[in-house]
C-alpha cells in the first residue's frame, strides 16, 4: 500500500513505498508509475546509484 505525503515547502511530491530483500545481495525497491513515467523509468533501463548526505540518489542513465 503506497502513502501519499505533500511537501507544501517545496511543492514536491512524495510517495512512501517499500523494500524487501531478494536473494542474498539484493534489494527490491518499487517507484510509483507515476514516478516512472515521468523520469523515463517505465521500460527497463540501467541507473545510476549515488550515495549523497540524505540518502540515496537514483539517476537514469543513457547508454
Amino acid at each position: 500500500m503506497t502513502s501519499k505525503l505533500s511537501d507544501n515547502k517545496s511543492n514536491n511530491k512524495k510517495d512512501i513505498t517499500k523494500t524487501w530483500l531478494t536473494g542474498q545481495s539484493s534489494c527490491t525497491l518499487v517507484i510509483p508509475k507515476k514516478f516512472a513515467l515521468e523520469y523515463g523509468l517505465d521500460k527497463p533501463c540501467h541507473v545510476l546509484l549515488e550515495k549523497v548526505d540524505e540518502g540515496i540518489l537514483i539517476k537514469k542513465m543513457e547508454l
